[in-house]
């Protein structure tokens, strides 16, 4: 009674104030303005008020057939496992309705803000949310004779700089477009979505893909006029990126980023760039220890010949109060080479970033700092748990890490309607630092990762290890090899101390198909898409195919897309994954659960004393419907499969059907 009371006040007191204005808009213009301490500075102040966003509700009905023990209170309640599963929502930091609220201050300021809107339809108005999103924004812009000046300071930005500084890397834009991510953007047409893909090679997406979140003042100009018609522009910032989380050991102590971009645009059509960006973070309370590290860096692109030029190289340093500065070189280098030298246009890739160069802002991964690999990702209303791939991550083709060098080469072409892109890559470790490696599923990594949102070391073996819409793996090199079940032998690959005695070699390649063809008189896609990748101990320019590879990961996905009519798609996807170990990596020689034999393990449960030998399925088929300019139904189903033949407590198989309405207003 008291909430519906005051719910009836609010509404009367908020009739009452439109009731006001809408009578005070029908008199006449003429009459004599009622006397206020603050008079109107400008002519109508909502003109200059503009608002926007979107609202998109999620639900799920998730079902497991087969599963090991949930045993995650902060997210699961009652008893374990859960067969069934009803839920509102991804599980991540995302708004069920998104507010953008922005307007004109004077002439030369804007701000901007947006609120988010949560409500998890449980009956219960707790964990109903109403909180900023990005933060409020402050944008002054100055037009002049020497250039344009722009002004950013408050709240979250969406930033990029360069490859080696600031930047997420988005790879080669090969995935599938099976499963939507909650920030995809509505399109024109129902279809448009996927005949971009096929026609462009990639989708229309937000400002948050391939940046990184920025939080601070940003300073930038452009338009400012060089030597010989060339022009100047520049961007520089100073805050905190996600990485400088701000409270680590005490609150307000040091904690941020600074980035510097100088760029000279050429007459013809050629330019070349200065990049800077350092991080540094107090390391105890009093401010005394500090871990610091930076990145300066030349980027260039131009055209000699008609073959392209492009890359970045430079020197990034990293100290702490326990590591002294040290420094090492970076280099990507590419070069594009049309037709008219050879028969496919291709591009090679030459990339060496030192151990020394370190960087979690970048497209690279560190693999050399442990220290750094805690991420600040975080899950509405908990804390960050996940750790970042560390190790020897196996990347498929364009992602790079730190401590490696290679080489690669990539192609597109079409025939006909087919269109082909893909290649190959060969990297090496330039320094042993540890025996670990690491690996993401790609078929069911975001079903595996909804299981446990952002934690680390979970699954029947504490196998798995999620981040924002994925899961991986971490693999450890053995000291000793299992012989007969029961004799131990030395492998001859880790000594004493746990450290490498060998050398880690890398291979990447992708294949991937885009096919228009029409049926019935509509438009039918078909895209395909193959990865496989190896980690072993000796040089391979071709991905190794057998088991002297200590890692060999194989991944196949199909998509389907039919136009049914003007406003309806059907999408289908197959996917399938393969995970091979060799006898040098972890194998199943204790039962995962010793102190509980309920949850399918039995007490004589007896070890393989084999390597991963793993299998991923995923079969799905959906709708996008048109429901109106602006509003969107997207409905899908999936079953999945995952196990391991040689760890037999893994085996996860179930099914979710979804059903995500989007609408722009």
């Amino acid at each position: 009674m008291s909430l519906a009371r005051h719910f009836l006040q609010y509404f009367l007191v908020l009739f009452l104030i439109m009731a006001t204005s809408f009578m005070s808009f029908a008199q006449d213009e003429t009459k004599i303005t009622p006397f206020q301490s603050t008079p109107l500075s400008i002519k109508d102040p909502i003109l200059n008020l503009r608002m926007g966003g979107y609202f998109r509700f999620l639900g799920y009905v998730r079902n497991f057939q087969d599963m090991y023990d949930l045993d995650i209170p902060n997210y699961y309640s009652g008893e374990y496992p859960q067969s069934t599963t009803i839920g509102i929502g991804t599980g991540y930091r995302e708004p069920m309705m998104m507010l953008s609220i922005s307007g004109k201050a004077s002439k030369n300021v804007n701000f901007g803000t947006d609120l988010m809107l949560n409500s998890p339809f449980n009956g219960t108005y707790d964990n109903n949310s109403i909180a900023m999103y990005l933060g409020s924004n402050v944008y002054s812009t100055i037009h002049s004779e020497i250039g344009n000046f722009a002004l950013h300071a408050g709240g979250i930005k969406w930033y990029r700089q360069s490859k080696l500084t600031a930047w997420a890397e988005e790879g080669y834009l090969r995935y599938s477009l099976f499963e939507r991510a909650p920030y995809d953007p509505l399109t024109k047409n129902v279809a448009d979505r996927y005949s971009d893909y096929y026609g462009k090679g990639s989708i229309s997406q937000d400002l948050r893909f391939g940046n990184i979140a920025f939080q601070g003042i940003t300073l930038s100009g452009s338009g400012i006029k060089g030597p010989n018609s060339s022009l100047f522009s520049f961007q520089s910032i100073l805050g905190k990126t996600q990485n400088n989380i701000g409270e680590l050991v005490s609150f307000g102590k040091d904690d941020y980023a600074t980035g510097l971009r100088v760029n000279n645009d050429l007459s013809d059509g050629s330019n070349f760039a200065y990049n800077y960006f350092a991080s540094i973070t107090a390391t105890d309370s009093v401010k005394n220890n500090y871990r610091k590290f930076s990145i300066n860096t030349l980027e260039f692109n131009f055209e000699l010949q008609k073959i392209e030029f492009s890359g970045e190289l430079g020197i990034g340093s990293y100290q702490s109060y326990l590591v002294d500065k040290q420094t090492g070189g970076l280099f990507v280098i590419n070069f594009a080479i049309p037709r008219e030298y050879s028969f496919i246009p291709f591009k090679l890739q030459y990339s060496k970033i030192a151990p020394e160069a370190v960087n979690v802002n970048s497209s690279f991964q560190n693999t050399s700092v442990v220290d750094l690999v805690n991420t600040t990702v975080i899950e509405e209303g908990a804390d960050a748990t996940i750790l970042s791939s560390f190790g020897g991550p196996i990347n498929s083709l364009g992602y790079l890490a730190n401590n490696r060098e290679g080489l690669s080469l990539n192609t597109e072409f079409n025939i006909g309607n087919l269109f082909v892109s893909g290649g190959f890559g060969f990297y090496s470790e330039l320094e042993r630092i540890n025996t670990n490696f690491s690996y993401s599923h790609n078929t069911n990594g975001l079903m595996l990762s909804r299981i446990s949102y952002f934690s680390s070391g979970y699954g029947p073996y504490k196998q798995f290890n999620s981040y924002y819409r994925g899961v991986f793996e971490n693999v450890n090199i053995l000291d000793s090899l299992y012989i007969n079940d029961s004799t131990v032998v030395s492998s001859g690959l880790v000594d004493t101390n746990g450290l490498p005695l060998f050398d880690k070699f890398y291979c990447s390649s992708d294949l991937h198909l885009k096919y228009m063809t029409k049926l019935f008189g509509k438009n039918m896609y078909f895209f395909s898409l193959t990865n496989y990748n190896t980690a072993q101990d000796f040089f391979s320019v071709l991905p190794v195919v057998n088991s002297t590879a200590f890692i060999r990961h194989f991944n196949q996905q199909f998509d389907i897309c039919y136009e049914l009519g003007k406003r309806t798609t059907l999408v289908l996807k197959y996917g399938m994954e393969r995970v091979l170990g060799n006898r040098y990596t972890d194998v199943d020689n204790a039962d995962p659960y010793p102190l509980d034999n309920t949850w399918g393990v039995t007490e004589d449960y007896i070890p393989s004393y084999k390597p991963r030998n793993q299998f991923g399925n995923f079969l799905g088929f959906g709708f996008d419907v048109k429901l109106n300019e602006g509003a969107y139904l997207f409905l899908r189903h999936a079953a999945f499969h995952y196990y391991d033949k040689s760890f037999s407590a893994t085996n996860i198989k179930g099914s979710e059907s979804t059903i995500e309405l989007k609408i722009n207003f």
